[in-house]
């Protein structure tokens, strides 16, 4: 179990904290999902222990693919809105 006193992160955190940092800016429902994320990976570091690490893992996991749904949702968006935005046909004509 890792330190996780100060600006120091456990691994789970460090890990989760990694994780989400892959995804570029957050935004909208990203942000408190990636302050929920780093809460249930600190809760996993601190060394809860029995049948809590199953659930709490569980949900880490699925918190972090909601995060990677949304990042996926966004670029997909800003893609659209590109396309969407670009000029049709030739300008020259």
């Amino acid at each position: 179990m890792a330190d996780t006193q100060g600006d120091a992160y456990g691994d789970v955190e460090s890990a989760a904290r990694s994780a989400v940092a892959s995804m570029g800016e957050l935004a909208g429902i990203q942000e408190p999902l990636a302050e929920s994320a780093y809460a249930l990976a600190r809760t996993l570091d601190l060394g809860v222990t029995g049948v809590a690490v199953a659930p709490i893992a569980r949900e880490l996991r699925e918190t972090l693919v909601a995060l990677k749904e949304a990042a996926d949702a966004g670029d997909a968006a800003s893609e659209l809105e590109a396309f969407l935005s670009s000029p049709l046909g030739n300008a020259a004509d």
